[in-house]
């Protein structure tokens, strides 16, 4: 028999060697699995383990001192031809390899399209990140409460969510508009907010 208990945000309280123990109950388990190792909620550069440097000598930690800046969560202004993919800024499913394909879909188009024109450098301009800055702070509106009486967790500010992880949340109008968005984007084919040469 499967339970599922709601710890009320407190989590657990102890462990024991028959289980786990919950608001002064003792569950008993068969198996203790950890959901530890993996890093969330900290700076890119951290999680990447280097830090990148912009044209102008600003660091990608400097550029995001407010909250993450980008088109779509790949390109940041200052930062030509560097692709980043990431949930920040863009697309979020429970099936993370299926949107790094889709991700990978969309670099893939543009590089190509810079080798088939004998082009070199991509680099969103400044109103196309803001643009997408809105967008995402935006959508994020729309998720506030639920975040406010959420467990408090690194998704959610531990139940105070901000203005700068709002900013560097993912997109909030889910993973199927997002694709969309990056699809209608290739289509236009105009390569619209970046500047390429």
């Amino acid at each position: 028999m499967a339970n599922l208990i709601d710890t009320d945000g407190q989590g657990v309280q102890l462990i024991t060697d028959k289980g786990v123990v919950v608001n002064g109950v003792e569950y008993e388990i068969d198996c203790l699995i950890y959901a530890t190792g993996f890093e969330v909620g900290t700076e890119y550069t951290r999680r990447s383990g280097y830090e990148l440097q912009g044209v102008d000598g600003e660091t990608l930690t400097q550029h995001w001192a407010d909250g993450t800046r980008t088109l779509h969560g790949f390109h940041s202004r200052g930062f030509p031809n560097c692709f980043i993919v990431s949930q920040t800024q863009s697309g979020f499913t429970v099936n993370f390899p299926h949107m790094l394909n889709e991700q990978s879909i969309h670099l893939a188009h543009l590089i190509a399209h810079l080798e088939q024109n004998g082009l070199t450098r991509a680099e969103v301009t400044a109103e196309a990140e803001e643009k997408w800055v809105r967008t995402i702070v935006d959508l994020a509106q729309n998720n506030i409460k639920f975040l406010e009486a959420c467990t408090p967790g690194y998704y959610n500010n531990e139940g105070k969510p901000a203005a700068r992880s709002l900013q560097s949340g993912s997109y909030g109008g889910g993973p199927v508009a997002f694709v969309k968005v990056l699809e209608r984007w290739r289509e236009q084919g105009e390569l619209d907010g970046l500047e390429i040469s």
